[in-house]
């Protein structure tokens, strides 16, 4: 991989920049890519910030995808027709020999993003930022499963044309012989949304300080594309909360700290809202070490058990590990 870039800031007044950035790069088994950004800042206060920014970025496809060898397996598809002819219902599941392949004509993955926020510091103890985000990402790399393949087979008006290369052959009564999958470029990803942010950071004089930091993601649309390209809203599909909240807040008091965490997580499809809480207790010793003791998840909260993806819940959003302690020590020299 070769690479170059580039960045030039212009200060027009001490109050307003722009920086323009690039970057090149070059990859022996799959092409190169070029990557703009620019970006503005206005501060027309001491304490008071706008800044806004647009990119556009790629992801080069993993070189286990472009040269992956041939592989086999029998994968268990949906298709009526098949069923039908072998004498079973036609809801029936059936197992085809299935070949993986490597795509060598896959290309990248191409991104556009823009930003806009607002920074504000009203008092030296009290900061917050607001900021809009919007991507969108084309051409994504995706798997193609033996049942997508069945699917556009069947049903190219319905579910699109499968992808060069990959497809399904058929027996003379129209039954399921073969399927070939793999991955293609696909779809299209597109989501914006909010972030908010609010640090505070209170001097109790004899009592210590007390710092609390508050951050809060909000989805406002997150939509991917399915096989025929139309997109689908995946906010509050049970994989793709719309609202994500953290708070941390950290008392200290001479050599020692007490830490007090919530994390939230929206309801999303038949999930409801989730929260856990974490504590820790610190000390920094007389030999520049500090030594901490805490827990995770201390209300030993555990995700509903509703199905996802093949699992009894949602392991991507929650785990299952209920409270969990540890003990750390950090010697410093």
């Amino acid at each position: 991989v070769y690479a170059a870039y580039f960045e030039w800031l212009f200060p027009f007044t001490s109050s307003f920049d722009i920086t323009v950035a690039g970057r090149y790069d070059k990859y022996s088994d799959y092409g190169g890519d070029f990557s703009p950004k620019i970006a503005a800042r206005w501060q027309p206060l001491d304490n008071l910030t706008f800044r806004a920014s647009y990119g556009e970025g790629f992801r080069a496809p993993q070189l286990d995808i472009l040269t992956q060898k041939l592989t086999f397996s029998a994968e268990p598809v949906s298709d009526p027709i098949s069923c039908v002819n072998s004498g079973a219902p036609s809801t029936c599941s059936i197992q085809v020999d299935t070949f993986s392949i490597a795509n060598p004509d896959l290309t990248s993955e191409q991104s556009k993003q823009y930003s806009i926020g607002v920074v504000y510091d009203p008092t030296d103890w009290l900061d917050v930022s607001l900021d809009y985000y919007n991507i969108e990402i084309e051409d994504s790399i995706s798997a193609y499963t033996a049942q997508d393949i069945v699917d556009c087979t069947r049903d190219p008006a319905t579910y699109g044309a499968c992808p060069a290369g990959l497809g399904a052959t058929l027996r003379p009564d129209g039954s399921l012989d073969e399927i070939t999958s793999g991955f293609a470029n696909r779809g299209v990803l597109k989501t914006s949304g909010a972030d908010f942010r609010l640090n505070t950071d209170f001097d109790l004089g004899g009592m210590g300080k007390l710092r609390n930091n508050l951050m809060v993601s909000y989805i406002r649309n997150f939509e991917v594309s399915d096989i025929t390209g139309r997109l689908i809203e995946q906010t509050d599909l049970g994989g793709a909360p719309d609202l994500r909240i953290n708070l941390a807040n950290t008392w200290e008091y001479g050599d020692f700290s007490v830490g007090f965490n919530t994390n939230f997580i929206g309801s999303n499809g038949a999930y409801g809202g989730y929260a856990t809480n974490d504590v820790q207790f610190s000390y920094k010793t007389p030999w520049n070490a500090r030594v901490s003791i805490g827990a995770t998840n201390v209300g030993d909260r555990y995700p509903e058990l509703i199905p996802y993806d093949g699992r009894p819940w949602n392991f991507y959003l929650y785990d299952a590990y209920g409270r969990t302690t540890y003990f750390r020590y950090v010697q410093t020299f």
